[in-house]
């Protein structure tokens, strides 16, 4: 998300349409990034709704907006991104 909206933003700004691996290699690595920083925070979130003593439902509801959203909303916002840096305007035919 950080640095596929970065680069594409400057892209868009300049004129310019990557490539296909240009446009989705960012959003490759802010995939890998944000997945290795929620990997970091699985345990101790886990370790959280066990020491809160909450009952399934709510530790599942906790996980999913800890864990599954973010990722989610990373993965949906650098798409987009992507897709707007490759995106070139059809010109109507006369």
């Amino acid at each position: 998300m950080i640095l596929s909206r970065i680069l594409a933003r400057k892209r868009i700004a300049a004129g310019v349409r990557p490539s296909f691996k240009a446009a989705w290699l960012p959003v490759a690595v802010d995939v890998v990034m944000i997945s290795l920083l929620l990997a970091a925070m699985f345990l101790p979130a886990v370790s959280a709704t066990l020491i809160m003593e909450l009952t399934l439902f709510w530790r599942i509801l906790v996980l999913m907006i800890v864990i599954y959203a973010p990722l989610q909303i990373v993965i949906i916002v650098s798409t987009i991104w992507a897709v707007r840096s490759r995106w070139e305007e059809k010109t109507p035919p006369d």
